[in-house]
């Protein structure tokens, strides 16, 4: 367990027998039934990778759900994938960075299902990958309207509805450049803009906190194996008959959509402003959820000694 949220625990549970290596003690959380049935969900870059993994898990669990990204083949595959297995999903076609695509992509919405119970913001990606003095800076601009201005465009059109249902879930998506120096690679833009998503996820949550059932949280899927890396992984392992080392360096896409669908949870409803990352697994801890749940931890703000 992290020395941080060891320390969370310790402060704040009520320990049996008063040991400091006790198990802190919490009062019940009501149970509250885990399903998405009646629920629509957008899921943005939901046609590929990380985000058509989290679009056809929250189908798999009951959603109706709508996928949009600039790429008319990977939705395609991706709504086929779920027609052949009886899944609600559909697609629209839309520059997620053009602001007259995302109002279209809006009002296609409103006009068939009436609203948007869960956004989850997917869209992004890499780019601008040359040493600072030899970038274009309009390639370099360009990775932060796919990854923050994307993420800015959609709240901004899914959040009247939930503040005026006084519910919703909004989950946005980090990556390691927010956190840690990627080291070998040129990565200013990528990283300014993950961190910057942090910062947009906790601010907006502190500007909304008084809205009770609104969640907005951000998840870090880690270094994730895409499908093309999966497929030369498990032609490699049929030839070796070995498992392949990078399965243990690296998540599979559906790790992000267990920890979205965690978010999407009763069990997280404590949660708010969030930052979780699948490479660490407190959160399948009710007792450690509950705790974190208390404080400030897993945001991105300046610690105080």
């Amino acid at each position: 367990m992290a020395p941080a949220l060891e320390a969370c625990l310790l402060e704040n549970g009520e320990h049996v027998g008063g040991g400091a290596g006790a198990t802190p003690q919490l009062k019940p959380v009501p149970v509250e039934v885990d399903t998405l049935k009646g629920r629509v969900a957008l899921v943005t870059g939901g046609g590929w990778n990380i985000g058509r993994a989290i679009a056809l898990r929250l189908a798999r669990d009951g959603a109706t759900v709508i996928i949009a990204s600039r790429n008319r083949d990977n939705l395609s595959e991706t709504v086929e994938y779920a027609r052949q297995r009886d899944l609600d999903l559909r697609s629209h076609v839309c520059d997620l960075t053009d602001p007259q695509g995302v109002e279209g992509l809006f009002r296609d919405i409103w006009a068939s299902e009436g609203r948007v119970d869960i956004l989850a913001c997917l869209a992004g990606g890499f780019g601008a990958g040359a040493a600072l003095p030899d970038t274009d800076p309009r390639e370099w601009m360009g990775v932060f309207a796919r990854n923050v201005y994307t993420t800015y465009l959609c709240c901004r059109k899914a959040l009247p509805g939930m503040l005026e249902r006084k519910r919703g879930d909004i989950l946005t998506c980090a990556g390691g450049g927010a956190f840690f120096p990627m080291v070998g690679v040129h990565a200013t833009a990528y990283a300014s803009a993950k961190a910057a998503i942090c910062r947009f996820t906790d601010q907006l949550y502190a500007e909304n906190m008084e809205v009770p059932d609104l969640r907005i949280n951000c998840i870090e899927p880690g270094m994730t194996l895409s499908p093309i890396d999966l497929e030369r992984i498990e032609e490699e392992e049929k030839a070796s008959g070995r498992p392949h080392p990078a399965r243990e360096m690296n998540h599979s896409p559906e790790d992000g959509a267990e920890l979205a669908r965690f978010l999407l949870s009763p069990a997280a409803k404590i949660l708010n402003g969030r930052i979780l990352s699948v490479d660490e697994d407190w959160w399948r801890d009710p007792v450690a959820v509950q705790q974190v749940g208390k404080g400030d931890l897993y945001r991105l703000r300046r610690n105080y000694l």
